[in-house]
């Protein structure tokens, strides 16, 4: 573990700059004892105070641990500390559902391309399970929308990637308590959607199977796309519950 001397002026940023450098180069990793206070200061010619300083910043984003008689260790990555904050700006922010709605573009065309590429044949059988209860329940709003739901999540599940999937939860869990009342109106208002909406999951199912990534992802972009243009289209994105 080589440190280089500090030459600039904010001296505990230069630190910190440093010690991110050795956990993207893989130098440092969770669980990893970092040197001690005096040992830092003199591999980087620097005092001790702007070591501290630097250490306690650390702990604040939360890539270290400072064990009072121990030392200072890394952190293992809690992926709390990244979707809870997320979570919160969602809930506080639920005028921006059209900003919502691109968000979920963002990541589910990625999440459908990666199932596809990464998916098992357990993973497939839930895909189509939620797809054979949304044909079950074209009658029952409610009980489509749940099928719905658990397509989408099981397609999110087929990605094995765990950050992923907490994302997808999180931002459902906010479009479920902001968007209800426009989804009721806008099915109320098109009755042909339900039919459409199943075709469209049909496709991209297909796709999914028969291992095809670029054709999955372009399908449920225009999926994703399509809802946003029919919930605009009846100026339903600024409703609110």
């Amino acid at each position: 573990m080589q440190f280089k001397p500090i030459k600039h002026k904010r001296i505990y940023e230069e630190i910190v700059g440093q010690i991110k450098e050795l956990i993207v180069e893989g130098s440092l990793n969770p669980g990893d004892k970092l040197l001690s206070e005096r040992e830092l200061a003199d591999s980087l010619k620097v005092s001790r105070a702007s070591v501290r300083e630097a250490l306690s910043a650390l702990e604040i984003a939360g890539l270290v641990e400072i064990r009072p008689g121990e030392g200072t260790f890394m952190r293992c990555a809690d992926l709390d500390t990244i979707i809870e904050p997320l979570a919160l700006m969602f809930l506080l922010e639920r005028d921006k559902i059209r900003e919502l709605l691109e968000v979920r573009k963002a990541l589910e065309v990625e999440a459908i391309g990666l199932a596809t590429e990464r998916g098992e044949k357990e993973d497939f059988l839930k895909v189509e399970k939620a797809l054979n209860e949304m044909e079950d329940g074209l009658g029952s709003e409610e009980r489509a929308e749940k099928a719905d739901l658990k397509f989408h999540f099981a397609i999110a599940e087929a990605t094995k990637n765990s950050m992923l999937i907490r994302l997808m939860n999180t931002i459902y869990d906010t479009m479920n308590q902001t968007l209800r009342t426009s989804r009721e109106l806008w099915m109320s208002r098109r009755k042909e959607t339900p039919d459409r909406l199943l075709e469209e999951h049909k496709a991209m199912f297909l796709a999914v199977k028969k291992g095809d990534s670029p054709k999955a992802r372009k399908l449920m972009y225009d999926h994703l796309k399509s809802v946003e243009e029919e919930l605009a289209k009846l100026d339903l994105l600024k409703a609110r519950t």
